[in-house]
């Protein structure tokens, strides 16, 4: 017998893991601006892993929510594809996590603590977002975009400044390389970021 359950829509479930969602990415990036107020410790990798791990079930059960209700609030590849960036932020502050671990004692004069202010506002503007998609709060989920990419432009441009240190004269070659990939890292999860934010603001003009 077919339930009735899955012949109908569940927005809530579908807004709250979504939003539960774009909390771990919250986490991960406090995490993440709790390490840099302590240079020169080592970090606690397990913070990481778990908000990478939540985010994770939270995505599973959104998966397995897509195979058994039959109708959603949005379009099924859009969740998906939503869920699916939001993901991708934990997991690329854990894999800067690790790195960060193997050598945190050899980077303790570098700052990356701008980057890490930058991302978490970002994933601040991200999280408002996501509760606005469920809203249908246009005029929220425009600004915060807008928003959103001025900040990711203003970290590109504080990202070059930080990487020029890398080519005065003597520095270590080594820890170049180390510098640079650890930087890169933090721009890729302001790029996941601003590719979640691109997922609602298509979502907003196919139902607006």
């Amino acid at each position: 017998m077919i339930s009735f359950q899955r012949l109908l829509g569940r927005e809530d479930e579908f807004f709250g893991l979504l939003e539960a969602s774009a909390a771990e990415c919250v986490a991960s990036i406090a995490a993440l601006r709790a390490v840099f107020a302590r240079p020169g410790e080592k970090p606690d990798l397990e913070v990481f892993a778990s908000a990478r791990r939540k985010d994770k079930e939270v995505t599973q059960q959104l998966e397995e929510m897509l195979i058994h209700v039959f109708v959603t609030p949005i379009e099924r590849e859009d969740i998906e594809e939503l869920a699916d960036k939001l993901y991708k932020i934990p997991k690329v502050v854990e894999k800067f996590a690790e790195r960060y671990d193997l050598i945190f004692d050899r980077v303790a004069d570098v700052r990356f603590d701008g980057q890490a202010e930058a991302l978490e506002r970002a994933v601040g503007f991200l999280r408002r977002m996501v509760v606005a998609l469920r809203e249908g709060d246009i005029a929220t989920i425009k600004s915060k975009q807008s928003e959103l990419r001025g900040l990711a432009r203003g970290a590109e441009i504080a990202l070059a400044e930080s990487l020029s240190i890398l080519y005065q004269p003597g520095y270590d070659a080594l820890k170049a390389i180390i510098v640079h990939d650890l930087f890169y890292l933090l721009e890729r999860a302001m790029e996941r970021t601003r590719e979640a934010a691109a997922v609602i603001a298509h979502v907003l003009l196919k139902n607006s």
